[in-house]
């Protein structure tokens, strides 16, 4: 009875966070976003799930997660690129 007890107190008692996910993933990936590698859209996934405003990530993630994208790979950030045109 106990280990029933055990099995039966993990279990969910809706689906609705499976749901909420499920949504959340559609909203991320969409067909202009459709090449997302994994590694991206869990990271998206799991910005997404915080329930934090834009001021509070700008004010306490955003050097961080601009210093981890940097790092992350070699970026041409100083927009000489010679394929696309400069004059928009």
């Amino acid at each position: 009875m106990y280990r029933l007890c055990q099995i039966l107190s993990v279990l969910p008692g809706s689906s609705v966070d499976c749901e909420r996910g499920f949504s959340n993933l559609n909203r991320i990936k969409g067909q202009d976003r459709n090449s997302l590698g994994n590694d991206h859209l869990r990271h998206l996934m799991r910005i997404s799930s915080f329930d934090i405003s834009d001021q509070e990530l700008n004010a306490i993630h955003m050097g961080t997660l601009v210093e981890n994208w940097k790092r992350n790979k070699d970026r041409r950030l100083n927009h000489e690129r010679e394929d696309v045109p400069l004059n928009l």
